[in-house]
């Protein structure tokens, strides 16, 4: 009895030890291989795909006035009750944000108030690039929501780029499509 307890033994140990063999074979290839690198943001710079959620925006309609009508569904709708709506009437009777405040420090970045909008007022865009060292200059404005830049076109590649530091930090590109960064991968 004790001959098929040791040919079962042997054989899931030769499994086991080919399986390791496997795995070590290939680290070892990606460790001798050429690296796939990046050079953000002093070359390049990546493109988001239009499906990408960024920074909130806030949208205009055809004679240039905001689309908000500050029913607050997007307050109420956020997870994290990020966004502070104000209401006011204007001279034509028509409801606007007096105060629309949006914590991007808090905000998940999940889209329920971009679909909660009954007038597509509020998108999240292509900006992933804010940062700060205090999370009061996270709270973003009305004003500063309508200047935002809205979706991305095109996107999902990586594009030569510039880093200006001469006024603010400025990620500069001419290009509209980029290179596949994930052909460069090293296949099997």
């Amino acid at each position: 009895m004790s001959r098929p307890r040791d040919t079962i033994g042997t054989w899931i140990g030769w499994t086991f030890f080919a399986d390791l063999a496997t795995g070590l074979a290939l680290t070892f290839g990606y460790m001798f291989s050429k690296t796939v690198t990046m050079q953000y943001p002093d070359k390049e710079k990546w493109l988001p795909y239009s499906r990408y959620r960024g920074h909130h925006f806030l949208k205009r309609d055809e004679e240039g006035e905001i689309k908000c009508v500050a029913c607050e569904l997007c307050a109420r709708i956020c997870p994290c009750y990020c966004i502070e709506v104000v209401p006011y009437e204007d001279e034509k009777g028509n409801r606007r944000p007096a105060k629309f405040e949006i914590d991007t420090a808090r905000c998940l970045f999940c889209g329920l108030c971009e679909d909660a909008c009954p007038a597509d007022a509020i998108a999240l865009g292509q900006q992933y690039e804010f940062s700060s060292f205090s999370s009061r200059d996270l709270v973003i404005g009305r004003d500063d929501l309508l200047a935002k830049p809205g979706k991305a076109a095109t996107g999902g590649g990586v594009v030569a780029a510039r880093l200006n530091t001469q006024k603010d930090v400025l990620v500069e590109t001419d290009e509209r499509q980029g290179y596949n960064w994930w052909r460069n991968i090293r296949r099997k």
